[in-house]
């Protein structure tokens, strides 16, 4: 209750401040905790409850590298090293031409003399860091730090039970380089779920300095036909080392995924591959190139989940041209056993390893044991004229996606987490069972004859002792006392049940489900008292009888429920209904109904009439 307090409290400090940095735990000193500290410390709990934490530091060539990088889900007791460090290793930028080619980290720095301050329009609701960059400028405002809106993070309606739907956020941590006319943003992305987005922003100008006459290797940007700008590259490569729970050996699988060259019979076409899906260990250092259906994850074997799974994450890269037309970058993905004098991916800086690339790290093969993935994520800029200045920023990246991290969604909602593996069959408890009303047995008539009743004055009851009352509708309301409420004790199908309850957390969501046969009928947001006040149409279909309305707030986990009867309609009852609802056409379609019936009744009414007058006549 304590944690669920404080994740409140949080989530209401940020729908504040838009950012609160506070710690993840009280207890014993995290793994990140023991690598760094002060502003150099980065510890967020998101709106969910799951926290991140990491350090942070400028890098004069890679620029912002992350250390350390821990993950905790909303409901375990401490974070999960997730990494052990991430950053930067190559920007490589070739022009069609041929005649020009950079390698902006190792030539130029990201960091350093390029690294931009960070501005009010960088950063305008997150908190800015500074660090120090170079002699001529000192510290400066270097990285924001912010929590944002992803969109929607889950929605899920099972069996229609009820609708379980929430938005998410991310931790986002970037700074800005400026090299030559372009501006690069460098981006990373913690997810709510344990999902890890890394990308590259480029935006700035396109260079002056490179145009060309011909067609097939530019775009005109001029009117008609003539000032080509130069198409080019932007391959930038990652150094990914991984540490998933602190790890120091993992290793590295490869999903592939074939046509056995059989079909299935079934399905809309009756013709539907069936595919094999094979995973292998990666055991030697070297270079990948991804087909279709194929896919690599680092595990860790050791290091299992609730559900007794081996923790991993899978690389995922979202958009690919690699350039594959020279050793250096001829890969997508590559994987060597983590050294310190493997840093860049080209031209390496290390002394010990000057020169070298990812091509001679991996030459000799060695046993993989502590991986290091390097990434390759290209994207071919062929220009248009939307780019011209300032260019809209167009981003490059890849995903850390997390699998079997945890044993069910880091961020499940209460109402949900009974669904672990096939569900079918398992019930609901958050549905509680409904007893039917049990069917009376008629009594026979007895065969005897009856008593004439005793004439006279029939005695009344004695002074002082109440007279059974007659039978009446039950009292409105069920379940826990005062916690839920309903407009009416009896309704009749389709018509409008009013409901009021209490005891949610402010601002959760409820959702509200009628059974016995489980009707989702709405999900609705408690008032800052934790209150929920709201109306809904019982189906036309419900069966006559007892029915109970179960309340789950999707934060608290709180369950409350009622019940109220249905009741067969009436004429009345179905009248008031179509005079009250609907849209004019239901008034039209009301009217006329009316008009029917009572025509029906006249004419049954002249029917009696005409059969008096025959009997009389007889």
């Amino acid at each position: 209750m304590l944690k669920r307090l404080a994740a409140l409290v949080a989530a209401s400090a940020v729908a504040v401040t838009g950012l609160v940095l506070v710690p993840t735990s009280a207890s014993a000193q995290t793994v990140t905790e023991a690598s760094c500290s002060g502003d150099s410390l980065v510890q967020e709990t998101l709106q969910a409850g799951s926290s991140w934490e990491m350090c942070w530091r400028m890098d004069t060539y890679r620029g912002l590298i992350l250390d350390k990088v821990a993950y905790q889900p909303r409901d375990d007791e401490s974070p999960l090293m997730v990494l052990d460090s991430i950053a930067l290793a190559q920007l490589n930028v070739p022009y069609d031409t041929g005649v020009t080619e950079y390698n902006d980290v190792t030539t130029y720095q990201v960091g350093g003399r390029r690294a931009q301050a960070i501005e009010a329009v960088d950063c305008p609701t997150g908190e800015v860091r500074s660090a120090w960059t170079d002699a001529a400028r000192g510290e400066i405002p270097a990285i924001c730090i912010d929590e944002v809106d992803s969109g929607i993070a889950y929605r899920s309606n099972i069996a229609r039970d009820a609708l379980y739907a929430a938005q998410g956020t991310d931790l986002v941590l970037h700074m800005v380089s400026r090299i030559g006319w372009y501006e690069y943003l460098v981006e990373y992305r913690f997810h709510d779920d344990g999902e890890i987005s890394v990308r590259l922003g480029a935006t700035g100008d396109l260079s002056p300095n490179d145009y060309t006459d011909v067609v097939n290797q530019g775009w005109p940007l001029a009117p008609g036909q003539e000032d080509f700008a130069v198409s080019h590259y932007h391959s930038a490569f990652w150094r990914v080392d991984f540490g998933i729970d602190s790890a120091e050996e993992q290793i590295v699988e490869k999903f592939d995924t074939d046509p056995t060259g059989e079909h299935g019979t079934t399905g809309d076409t009756g013709h539907t591959a069936i595919l094999d899906t094979q995973i292998t260990q990666v055991a030697t250092e070297g270079k990948t190139f991804v087909e279709n259906r194929e896919a690599y994850r680092v595990v860790n074997p050791d290091s299992l989940n609730a559900d007794g799974h081996a923790r991993s994450y899978e690389i995922i890269v979202d958009r690919d041209q690699a350039y594959n037309l020279n050793p250096e970058t001829d890969y997508d993905i590559a994987f060597t056993t983590a050294k310190p004098d493997e840093v860049h991916a080209s031209y390496n800086l290390i002394p010990s390893k000057a020169n070298q690339s990812v091509t001679d790290y991996v030459a000799d093969a060695e046993a993989l044991a502590d991986p290091v993935a390097w990434v390759n994520v290209g994207f071919h800029h062929i220009n248009r004229d939307e780019d011209q200045s300032p260019m809209p920023i167009h981003w490059q990246g890849f995903t850390l996606y997390p699998r079997d991290v945890s044993a069910q969604n880091p961020i499940i909602p209460e109402g949900r987490k009974w669904v672990n593996g096939d569900m079918r069959g398992v019930p609901n408890p958050n549905i509680p069972p409904t007893t039917p009303t049990p069917t009376p047995t008629p009594t026979a008539p007895p065969t005897s004859t009856p008593t004439a009743p005793p004439t006279g004055t029939p005695t009344a009851p004695p002074t002082g002792t109440p007279s059974t009352p007659p039978a009446t509708e039950p009292p409105a309301g069920g379940g826990a006392a005062g916690a839920v409420t309903f407009g009416a004790s009896t309704v009749t199908p389709g018509s409008t049940q009013t409901v009021t309850a209490e005891g949610f957390e402010p601002g959760e969501s409820v959702s509200a489900v009628m059974s016995s046969e489980p009707v989702d009928v709405g999900t609705y947001v408690a008032d800052e008292e934790g209150n929920v006040d709201f109306q809904f149409v019982v189906p036309t279909d419900t069966a006559v009888g007892e029915h109970t309305l179960t309340l789950t707030g999707q934060t608290s986990g709180t369950v409350v429920s009622g019940t109220f009867t249905v009741a067969a309609a009436t004429a009345g009852s179905i009248f008031g209904a179509l005079a009250q609802t609907g849209t004019g056409a239901n008034v039209l379609a009301s009217t006329g109904t009316a008009l029917l019936l009572l025509c029906a009744g006249l004419g049954l009414a002249g029917w009696y009439r005409r059969r008096g007058e025959q009997t009389v006549q007889a």
